[in-house]
């Protein structure tokens, strides 16, 4: 094929508000924040978006007059716009002319590629290209890249439980109903590892993730990448410790934070198996501890936030910052946070000694894995084929 349809927009020059907008949305949160787009690169990832309903504002194509014929997978994009350039026309000619086949054309239509709807094309030179997407980004001759709409899913972090019945009419993807299965992630700062958290969690029918401050935006480039842009799939709530603990207590959820394992856990174990001969503890199950009285420690509570952080910043209750330079709603977000992780309960992964610690991507996918499988209350054998072990200090 060597010509575009005539809906395409052909930018050459690099000077256009169009390319600097699409440049901005990669580089600037604020910008993402303000459009409500991201801009995703790839013929699988737009088929993928395209099929869940995402609303896409453009779609763009690598396009050289010099270099032609176009090449897949620019080629899928115009070949499905001259497809609804052609039915459209054949619409305005009349339908009884061609009354005889419409039942074929529906079923040709239905087998055939995928279809690209945008609110409007463009066709850029490889240097625009890369510079849309970024050197990070490897561009080909006939490349395909789109502008997304981020979903609105803040009516599933109301404080108010029955607001999640009411959601927008415009919200066409696929959600959960309620969360019951939430992600708090802390100071999270790396693209590659959220973008590898948001898969896994995903993968793992977890609902829903907090970002405390600190922690890269979900929608970052690298991000979206990185996740496949799954990140546009995964409802996700930005903010501090106070609404955090105004939020789990309105819908009822037990904060449990992944932590290493203490030492006074494994001196525990030990002394237990010297007088038993056993093993103290498994280390094929996740330890717990600080399990508060008011929970049967038979089983995981039903609604759990589970809080991960980096390996460099860790989840600790600390002291508090105070002095000049502290203001007083900052006070009030370190109170918050100190009493909502001092009150958790605490959950380990038991690793190796030789190990200092585990990558947060996949500490994540292993504790959600092995949550799933405690928590899991279709399978009447999941608690009893479990080995539960909470440990308690020593007062």
């Amino acid at each position: 094929m060597n010509s575009l349809p005539s809906r395409f927009l052909r930018i050459t020059a690099t000077k256009n508000q169009l390319l600097h907008r699409l440049e901005r949305l990669r580089t600037s949160k604020d910008v993402r924040r303000e459009e409500r787009h991201v801009v995703v690169q790839g013929i699988k990832t737009l088929q993928e978006l395209a099929s869940k309903g995402h609303r896409l504002r453009t779609i763009g194509i690598t396009f050289d007059e010099h270099n032609l014929p176009i090449r897949a997978p620019a080629l899928d994009i115009v070949a499905s716009v001259q497809r609804d350039d052609a039915s459209d026309s054949t619409g305005r000619e009349g339908v009884s002319r061609h009354q005889e086949n419409t039942e074929q054309q529906r079923i040709e239509r239905q087998n055939c590629a995928p279809r690209y709807v945008a609110d409007q094309y463009v066709a850029v030179s490889r240097s625009i290209t890369t510079r849309i997407l970024g050197t990070d980004s490897p561009t080909s001759d006939h490349e395909v890249f789109a502008e997304v709409a981020i979903p609105d899913f803040r009516h599933l972090f109301s404080s108010n439980p029955t607001s999640t019945a009411t959601s927008s009419s415009s919200q066409t993807l696929s959600e959960p109903n309620e969360i019951k299965r939430l992600l708090v992630l802390d100071k999270i700062s790396d693209p590659g590892n959220m973008g590898l958290v948001i898969r896994s969690a995903k993968a793992l029918f977890w609902d829903a993730a907090w970002h405390t401050p600190g922690t890269v935006d979900p929608y970052n480039n690298k991000v979206v990448r990185a996740s496949r842009a799954l990140c546009l799939d995964w409802p996700v709530e930005t903010g501090g410790w106070r609404k955090l603990d105004r939020f789990l207590e309105s819908r009822g959820f037990t904060l449990v934070v992944a932590d290493m394992m203490p030492r006074w856990i494994q001196d525990q174990a030990e002394k237990t198996a010297s007088l038993s001969k056993g093993s103290g503890y498994s280390r094929h199950n996740l330890v717990w501890w600080n399990w508060p009285s008011s929970l049967p420690r038979s089983k995981v509570p039903e609604r759990i936030a589970l809080v991960m952080s980096s390996e460099h910043h860790g989840v600790t209750s600390g002291s508090r910052a105070t002095g000049n330079g502290v203001d007083h709603e900052q006070e009030l977000e370190a109170m918050a946070r100190e009493r909502l992780l001092s009150n958790a309960i605490r959950v380990s992964i038991p690793m190796n000694p030789a190990v200092e610690s585990m990558n947060v991507a996949a500490a994540a996918t292993a504790m959600m894995w092995e949550l799933n499988r405690v928590m899991d209350k279709d399978d009447p054998k999941s608690m009893t084929a479990t080995k539960f072990q909470i440990f308690d200090a020593a007062i």
